[in-house]
């Protein structure tokens, strides 16, 4: 229950969470969906890697709390979804020790993640995918731009079973439009 200060273009706007995720129940919701930006990075519970920027570090107590809703939605069937590098928490995430995404095909951005140390490899920002860390995890990630207009991202949202995943914020109209359509009764 943090405050967080969203990256808003300068704003000084602060997020007061009124629920901890130790409290939330997926019974309670519809769907769970992840955003992108390097910072979700901080919520991949099976990450062994230590990134650079600690502020991008799993924090133990929260990513369990982040996995074990992870995996109450997926067996659900319910909804599942994330966008740009959000992408990578669900690659992460482990249902019945696997990833959710094991078998699944997604989209994602094509994008760098943030810098890593893992064993006495060191990556920089942005110099190793984050295709690297949804193929690593089992998924099928398709090629940038591959859906529809090869010249935008606005139409790059995949729905394998319960898994919705969208590229990035050019995609993130057709992406909540599909996560409405999802949770709408008689589905």
């Amino acid at each position: 229950t943090r405050s967080a200060k969203p990256q808003d273009r300068g704003v000084a706007t602060q997020v007061l969470p009124d629920l901890a995720l130790a409290n939330v129940d997926a019974e309670d919701y519809s769907a769970i969906v992840f955003v992108g930006g390097w910072g979700s990075s901080q919520y991949q519970y099976g990450f062994e890697g230590t990134y650079h920027n600690s502020a991008y570090q799993p924090q133990p107590g929260v990513v369990f709390d982040v996995n074990r809703l992870v995996k109450a939605f997926d067996v659900a069937d319910k909804p599942v979804a994330a966008i740009c590098h959000g992408v990578t928490v669900l690659a992460w995430a482990r249902v019945d020790g696997v990833s959710p995404l094991q078998g699944h095909t997604v989209v994602a951005t094509p994008g760098g993640m943030p810098g890593f140390r893992s064993g006495s490899l060191d990556f920089a920002d942005a110099q190793y995918p984050a295709r690297w860390q949804i193929e690593a995890n089992g998924a099928t990630m398709l090629t940038a731009g591959s859906i529809g207009d090869p010249l935008s991202a606005a139409d790059d949202v995949v729905v394998d079973g319960n898994i919705i995943t969208a590229e990035n914020d050019d995609s993130a109209d057709r992406f909540a439009r599909q996560i409405a359509l999802s949770v709408r009764p008689g589905r």
